[in-house]
C-alpha cells in the first residue's frame, strides 16, 4: 500500500500573500479558514516561540474541516540542553497539542544549529523520555556532527527504536541523510532567510526545481513502507511557498492547488467553508 502524502506551508500568516492566497480586505483572523480550504495540513511556527493556549488551540480546530492535520513546533524554550528538562512545562505543551484531538499531526521538535551531540546527546534522550508515546514526533538536528561515525549510529539507532522521526531537512549550509526511522517522513524545505529575504516573499525568486524533484523522489522510493507523510514549504525556501508546494505535488504527480481562487474571488467564502465553522 503507497502511503499518503500532506503537503503545505510552514505557516499561514504571511503577509506576502494578500492578493495571491487571501483577498484583501478579509480579516487576520479568517485566513486559517481559507488555507485549511486549499491545503490539508499547515506547520505552526508560532509555537516554536511560545507554548499555546488551549483555548488558541481549540479555535484552530474549529476554524478547520475534518481531516484537517497540524504539525506542531515543540517550544524553544524546551530545546536547550543548558536548561535543565522543565517536565511540567513539556506536559503542559502537549496537554495543549491534544486539544486539536484527531486533527494533531506530528510534533516537531527543531533544534537550532548550535545544538551539538556531546551533552546534547544526553539531554535528547531525556527530552524523548519525558514526551507522550501515543503521539507522533520528528527530530531536526542542524549541525554535521550528528550524521558522522558512531553518534550518527546512536542517534539512528535510538530514533528508530522509539518510532520518531528524523526530520529530512533542505538547508542550504547541510546535507541531511534521508534515512527513514519511523512509520512516516517528515520533510521540510527552509532554504535560508538571505537568499530569498522577506521582502521579496510572493513571488517566486530562485529556481529551486532541481532540489525539489530531487527529494520528491526520494520520498516515492520509501512511500510504500510508509503512511502518511508531511511535507511543508517555506516562503525562504523558493519565495512563495504555495507555488513551491505545487511544484512538490507535481513532482509527486499529485494534482495542482488552485492557491489563489479565492484571491481572485471565484467563490464567496461563506459558501466555501459553510457558516456552521465558527
Amino acid at each position: 500500500m503507497v502511503g499518503t502524502v500532506r503537503v503545505g506551508c510552514s505557516s499561514w500568516t504571511s503577509d506576502a500573500w494578500w492578493g495571491r492566497v487571501y483577498p484583501r480586505g478579509l480579516a487576520d483572523g479568517e485566513r486559517l479558514r481559507v488555507y485549511a480550504r486549499l491545503f490539508d495540513t499547515v506547520e505552526v511556527d508560532s509555537t516554536y516561540y511560545r507554548s499555546p493556549a488551549r483555548a488558541m488551540v481549540e479555535g484552530w480546530r474549529r476554524k478547520t474541516p475534518e481531516g484537517f492535520l497540524f504539525a506542531l513546533k515543540f517550544p524553544r524554550d524546551l530545546l536547550d540542553p543548558k536548561v535543565p528538562l522543565d517536565r511540567a512545562a513539556v506536559d503542559s505543551f502537549l496537554a495543549s497539542a491534544r486539544a486539536l484531538g484527531p486533527k494533531l499531526g506530528p510534533v516537531l521538535l527543531q533544534f537550532p544549529p548550535w545544538v551539538r551531540p556531546g551533552r546534547a546527546a544526553t539531554f535528547l534522550s531525556s527530552l524523548l523520555d519525558a514526551l507522550d508515546p501515543s503521539l507522533r514526533y520528528s527530530v531536526e538536528l542542524r549541525d554535521a556532527g550528528w550524521y558522522h561515525g558512531e553518534v550518527w549510529a546512536r542517534l539512528r539507532r535510538e530514533l528508530t527504536e522509539r518510532r520518531v522521526a528524523l526530520t529530512w531537512s533542505f538547508l542550504t549550509y547541510l546535507d541531511i541523510p534521508p534515512e527513514v526511522t519511523s512509520d512516516f517522513v517528515y520533510l521540510r524545505f527552509i532554504g535560508d532567510h538571505t537568499t530569498v529575504p522577506e521582502d521579496q516573499h510572493g513571488e517566486v525568486r530562485v529556481d529551486r526545481s532541481a532540489e525539489t524533484r530531487r527529494w520528491a523522489e526520494r520520498l516515492r522510493e520509501r512511500q510504500g513502507a510508509l503512511g502518511t507523510s508531511f511535507v511543508f514549504f517555506n516562503n525562504h525556501y523558493a519565495g512563495f511557498a504555495p507555488s513551491s508546494v505545487n511544484e512538490f505535488r507535481d513532482a509527486m504527480g499529485m494534482p495542482p492547488v488552485d492557491t489563489g481562487r479565492y484571491a481572485r474571488g471565484a467563490l464567496r467564502l461563506e459558501e466555501s467553508w459553510g457558516r456552521g465553522d465558527a
